[in-house]
């Protein structure tokens, strides 16, 4: 039974090559058999004629047993399809203006959507290039305070996890850091990861030459100094020599040995990593002692077979141990556990994405009814050939296959030219985009958005065949073809599904617009930001001073290179810090003089900064009580400045000045230091606002310091002192190495790139869809002017005027378009809360924003309805009856 039909399928699928050679046999068997039947009746003694006449009429109809042949010996389906496709090409071929706007409309619309999908594919879809990377996970500690916060863990706590849980298969330390290395023509400042043992063989990423760390390379502080470099790294500095195996090199002064080199792809998970050291190379032995200590996340690897809320519940158990037996330090203490590709491609990424490709299928959407509303008019026009057609026995089902294949063909035709827009349109869009993707995001038409592609335009052409189906239908063959010969008439169908079509851009086109006025009105807010010191004019570099040899020789400290920059021509001022505005962090706990016991759950947490006395002045940072450091007063000296925030919350409505604090717990043991100053509060640690509310202190800068960062201020353009001070900064020594070069303005807008950056595409989209929109309601109100050109010619003949004619055109344009406005804002008022988190000083239900999208798409809409009715104004009641 299954070769039998294994060879019917096989027989048919031949006949599909041998068609002709099959209609030939088939023509000349059934003639046969016709003269055959019409000599029997000769020979019973009836004339030629007459039994040719018989046997014509006893044989049946013999185009219809030809078709019932070709059913037998080919697939009919498929037979049809090609009839279909055939028909529509000739159609479409006979059509080439219609053909042209409707397949670039569709175009413009697929390749848009497919574009954006293609970067959501690479981004959030395809998974990490990891064996398994469904069962990487970060651990992030958390504390509970005002609300909980991720703050990392400290080593002591890593390896109770590590040691304690049965749900991973490992957990690796990672830290990301800054190196010095030295060789070469220069040292250069590269990026790297302090790592655990297990952090290689937990990705299942072996090197590409030579090894990676062993675990007794990483039992204790002071071990063996070992490096794995980066393949580009290697290649860069050391030109792929094979022999840098074993191999020592210079790294933050001290002396490494090259265990290996990992593959080119292999960045690391910061995907910034240059080398890598093993972890206890980073601090001391009190450090990995130290639970009160916060580092970053740890990354591990779930067991096969457990999931993340079996693991997160052994988490919380051990942490809860943990708390009981070290309640000073881990009280209120907890993990978060959070899957791998969920912590590299952020939340706000995700959701930009998301809302951006919400944006273009409106913008698809719209796309779509403009071609419907195409379709539907060239339909109307060919209402004579459809009756003639359904006269001659096609049915209805028939008809609307057809109808259904131009479409789809059309719509093929239109996604050929958008998938070629979407390949190069990715490329741009990720070359333009100001947010960092991970490395390994390369977004392309690969089988999944050419999957996505194609169901998007099946989905595009079904959709635009019920457009031309309302023509479609049962009734009185007479009144159909009447209506076909009648050029004034307008079906009622086709007029109501019109309007429907104008309701449906118009709706989306103001989401589309509110979405966009939100972001940009959000902008604006971004960009009228105080931070709370002056961005303008500052020049910020990062600078890594050499340290003492053996050889004794002199070596430059920070207050010689900030006496040589300050005297610098068209420098303003100069000041150091441990870091700058919107590039670090270092938070500590504190305690303050006199107050209450705390817990910690409430104890203060500040964000601390040591600093040159003229870092305030640097930045312009208004004093509100006491004064900078004196030059005199040293990091010996335990003074501090404290911002607003301290004030309030120990001493407010009291001086402040020589009030005392110190760092750490309640029973520290270190020196207090004397408040100075107190500054406005700033916002020091992210745009548009701080990560936490915690206040800033700041100390002054060790003279022993070897690497800070260094602001300078300048009446001139900042970038163009760069190479003056890099010069300055080399004449000093010439192994000072200077890297994250910047302006204050470029660090800032890199905090609202991403804010920027959906804003304009929701703008570009935005603009795309009113475009359209317009272009729709122009088409949509032209076409029923031109079919009501005999109703408006009689108008005018019974004594309306021009005033009369416009309020008849426009105020069906302007009623569609209320109509769409009244759905859109209720929709919106609802849909833009899903973009709340992308949004700052404004909020989701903004009037402003609702009321200029209303305003903008009712002006575009009087626009393309003023166009028509103009032209309807000039019709002649003589010309129009004329006409009919």
């Amino acid at each position: 039974m299954k070769l039998e039909w294994l060879s019917v399928v096989r027989l048919r699928l031949r006949a599909l090559w041998h068609r002709r050679r099959l209609e030939r046999d088939l023509e000349e068997e059934l003639r046969f058999h016709l003269a055959m039947r019409a000599e029997r009746y000769q020979q019973a003694g009836m004339d030629t004629g007459a039994a040719s006449q018989d046997a014509r009429r006893d044989f049946g109809n013999f185009t219809a047993w030809k078709e019932r042949c070709r059913e037998m010996w080919t697939f009919y389906w498929l037979e049809t399809l090609r009839q279909d496709l055939r028909y529509a090409a000739r159609s479409l071929r006979k059509s080439p203006g219609f053909t042209v706007v409707a397949a670039l409309t569709l175009a413009l619309g697929i390749g848009s959507t497919t574009g954006i999908f293609s970067v959501v594919n690479a981004v959030i879809l395809r998974p990490l290039p990891y064996p398994e990377p469904g069962r990487l996970v970060e651990l992030w500690g958390n504390v509970k305070r005002a609300s909980v916060e991720r703050r990392g863990t400290s080593l002591p706590d890593y390896a109770d996890w590590r040691d304690q849980s049965h749900s991973f298969e490992a957990m690796s330390w990672l830290e990301d850091a800054q190196f010095t290395l030295a060789g070469g023509d220069e040292p250069e400042r590269v990026a790297g990861e302090y790592v655990a043992h297990p952090y290689f063989g937990m990705l299942g990423v072996r090197a590409a030459l030579g090894r990676t760390f062993r675990p007794e390379e990483d039992e204790a502080p002071q071990r063996d100094r070992v490096v794995v470099l980066s393949d580009g790294l290697w290649k860069r500095r050391f030109g792929g020599d094979p022999g840098i195996l074993g191999r020592a090199v210079q790294i933050d002064g001290q002396s490494f040995t090259v265990l290996g080199v990992m593959p080119p792809w292999f960045r690391g998970i910061t995907d910034a990593a240059q080398l890598w050291e093993p972890v206890h190379m980073e601090g001391t032995a009190e450090d990995f002692a130290n639970r009160g200590s916060v580092g970053p996340a740890v990354l591990g690897r779930l067991k096969a077979g457990v999931s993340l809320a079996q693991a997160q519940s052994e988490m919380d158990g051990i942490c809860r141990r943990i708390e009981e037996a070290w309640p000073a330090t881990n009280k209120g203490r907890g993990v978060e556990l959070s899957p791998l590709d969920r912590e590299l491609v952020g939340p706000d990424v995700r959701l930009s994405l998301a809302v951006l490709l919400v944006a273009v299928g409106f913008v698809l959407l719209i796309a779509c009814t403009n071609v419907a509303n195409l379709l539907l008019a060239r339909s109307e026009a060919r209402q004579r050939e459809i009756a003639v057609r359904m006269a001659l026995g096609a049915g209805r089902g028939r008809m609307l296959q057809q109808l259904t294949t131009e479409s789809l063909l059309l719509a093929f035709v239109g996604a050929g030219t958008g998938i070629l827009m979407a390949r190069g349109g990715a490329g741009a869009l990720m070359a333009a985009s100001p947010i960092t993707f991970p490395s390994f995001v390369r977004p392309g038409v690969d089988p999944a958005v050419l999957l996505f592609a194609v169901l998007i335009t099946c989905l595009v052409g079904l959709a635009l065949g019920i457009a031309p189906a309302v023509h479609v239908r049962s009734g009185n063959l007479g009144e159909r073809f009447k209506q076909a010969a009648s050029h004034a008439a307008d079906s009622r169908g086709g007029s109501r599904f019109r309007s429907l079509l104008v309701v449906a851009e118009v709706a989306l086109a103001m989401l589309l617009l509110v979405g966009a006025g939100l972001l940009m009105r959000s902008l604006q807010q971004l960009t009228g930001i105080h931070p709370g010191y002056d961005p303008d004019h500052v020049l910020v570099l990062s600078v890594s001073l050499p340290r003492a040899t053996d050889d004794a020789r002199t070596v430059v400290s920070a207050r010689d290179i900030l006496r040589r920059v300050a005297a610098a021509p068209s420098v303003e001022g100069a000041s150091i810090g441990s870091d700058v505005p919107l590039t670090g962090e270092s938070a500590i706990f504190y305690t303050a003089e006199g107050q209450p016991p705390v817990t910690a759950q409430n104890i203060p947490r500040a964000y601390i900064h040591a600093v040159s006395p003229g870092f305030f002045r640097t930045l312009r940072i208004r004093f509100v009580a006491g004064r900078t450091f004196a030059e005199n007063e040293t990091q010996d000296s335990n003074v501090a400045v404290v911002s607003e925030n301290v004030v309030k919350r120990f001493w407010p409505g009291q001086d402040p000045v020589g009030k005392r604090i110190r760092r750490g717990r309640p029973d520290s043991k270190s020196p207090w230091m004397t408040i100075m100053g107190v500054v406005n509060e700033m916002k020091y640690r992210g745009l548009p606002n701080n990560p936490t509310a915690d206040p800033d202190i700041f100390v002054p800068i060790s003279e022993r310091s070897r690497a800070f960062a260094l602001l300078v201020r300048t009446p001139l353009d900042p970038a163009s002192l760069t190479p003056s001070v890099r010069k300055i900064l080399h004449d000093a020594d010439r192994t000072t190495v200077v890297s994250n070069v910047a302006t204050m303005q470029e660090l800032m807008a890199r905090e609202t790139a991403r804010s920027r950056f959906t804003g304009w595409l929701m703008a570009i989209f935005a603009g795309a869809a009113l475009l359209l929109a317009a272009i729709g309601i122009y088409g949509v109100m032209a076409y029923s002017v031109s079919r009501r050109t005999q109703e408006i010619g009689i108008r005018v003949a019974l004594g309306a005027d021009r005033r009369d004619v416009l309020k008849l055109v426009v105020g069906r344009g302007m009623g569609l378009m209320g109509i769409g406005l009244g759905i859109a804002v209720a929709a919106a008022a609802g849909l833009t809360r899903l973009i709340g988190s992308l949004l700052y000083g404004v909020g989701p239900t903004d009037v402003w924003s609702f009321a200029a999208a209303g305003v903008g798409l009712a002006l575009v809409a009087l626009v393309a309805c003023l166009m028509p009715a103009a032209r309807a104004c000039g019709i002649a009641p003589s010309v129009a009856l004329r006409n009919e």
